[in-house]
């Protein structure tokens, strides 16, 4: 049996992971912040009146601490505002690495695949240290009907 999994939720959970690291790294490095408020200034000249430029700018003005707890908030509204993160742009943040991109979106996948309860052998993607490391794991391989 083959479950279909959204892949706008399954794109939401990988932003959600994405900050979860922006976070870690604020945590190591607040000068992130200030990183960030830059390419919110070019985004906010690109996109004026925009209500997501406000949005931002009230969340970049929040102490360090307050503003990681927001960004890894899974509120409706920073789901939202995922999409239109300055910390995408922030210099500091790279997310050139294709294999970097790829290792993130499989797991959202397989997370979003749990939550629906879809059972098969997966590869589990762990965060360390900002980084995503590809580790074996053994998913039980009965499946489990619901009815």
């Amino acid at each position: 049996m083959s479950t279909e999994v959204n892949q706008g939720i399954v794109g939401d959970i990988a932003k959600l992971m994405m900050h979860r690291l922006i976070a870690r790294q604020i945590r190591r490095d607040p000068t992130l912040v200030e990183r960030a408020k830059i390419a919110h200034a070019r985004q906010a000249d690109q996109f004026a009146g925009w209500p997501f430029v406000r949005e931002w700018d009230e969340l970049l003005s929040l102490p360090p601490s307050e503003l990681t707890s927001k960004l890894i908030s899974r509120d409706r509204e920073m789901v939202r505002l995922r999409n239109s993160s300055p910390f995408y742009l922030a210099e500091g943040v790279d997310l050139k690495d294709y294999g970097f991109r790829i290792r993130l979106q499989r797991a959202a996948r397989r997370v979003v695949e749990r939550g629906l309860g879809v059972h098969r052998p997966a590869k589990t993607d762990v965060v360390l240290a900002g980084e995503l490391a590809t580790t074996e794991a053994s998913v039980p391989k009965e499946s489990h009907s619901r009815g």
